[in-house]
This record gives structure tokens, sequence and C-alpha cells, in this order.
């Protein structure tokens, strides 16, 4: 069963990385794209920060939460990961979104951000993010509900 894991890793994070350079080359930064109008459009962003670019410039800080972060998912996918294929899961889907805005802040500086979505005009719906973002909400997501659904 560790395998599927390592396969969900890499996959993921070569979905995501393809995906991150398919945005470079072919989106002009800042120009938006609309794929369906008020919902869906591709604008590439260099994201300095976090989640709306907050903590912009702190490379080094979310450099080294990240890679706490990745050795912590790392110790809990190889402890836990046989006992449960859903946190298994879960937890690999979040060390293939770490793993890819990771690498983006150690080649690029910035993580690559293009998928933009404004649903409901909602402020708090309304943003840009990658395939790393949308791997480590899935993540969360799972982990959650294995955490409520698990009787411990």
């Amino acid at each position: 069963m560790g395998w599927i894991y390592g396969l969900l890793i890499v996959l993921g994070l070569g979905i995501d990385q393809l995906i991150k350079y398919w945005a470079i080359i072919k989106l002009p930064a800042g120009q938006e794209q609309i794929i369906i109008p008020n919902f869906l459009a591709f604008i590439r962003l260099n994201n300095h920060g976090a989640a709306y670019n907050i903590l912009s410039g702190q490379r080094l800080f979310f450099l080294i939460i990240t890679v706490v972060a990745i050795v912590v998912l790392l110790f809990l996918l190889i402890k836990y990961g046989k006992q449960s294929y859903f946190l298994g899961v879960s937890l690999s889907l979040l060390l293939a979104g770490a793993l890819g805005n990771a690498l983006d802040r150690l080649l690029h500086g910035y993580v690559v951000d293009m998928i933009y979505l404004n649903i409901f005009n909602l402020p708090f719906l309304n943003f840009v993010c990658n395939f790393a973002d949308i791997l480590i909400t899935s993540g969360v997501v799972l982990l959650i509900i294995y955490i409520f659904k698990t009787d411990n």
C-alpha cells in the first residue's frame, strides 16, 4: 500500500509542476483569460507570500515551515499510513501540495498561482490558487473527515 502513497505524491507533484510550467510559458503575468464568466479564469500571479499574498517576502520563513510540515507529514504517513488508507491518501495529498509549493519557492523565489475562482462574487470565495493548493485543501478536507469519522 505504501507504493500507492508514493505514486499519489509523485503524480500530484508532477501534475502541479506541469500546470505551473504551462502557466509560466503561456500566461502573461497579470493577464486574465476567462474560461467561465464570473466563475473561472486563468491569470498568472507570482505569489511571494501565503494565501492572499499574506506575509509577502518571507520566503525563508515559508521554506522552514514547509520543511517542518513535510517532515511531520512523512512521519505520520510512515507511522499511520498502513493503518488507514483514507488517512494515507489525505497525508499524501498534503505532501504533494506542500512539495509543489516548496519547489516553486526554491526554483523561482515565489509560488506560481494561475487558477482564478470567483464563486458567487463572495470575497472569501474569490481567489487565485494553483493545483498544489487544491491538493492541500483536498488533503485537509479528507483529514477532517477522517478525524470526525474515526472512533478513538
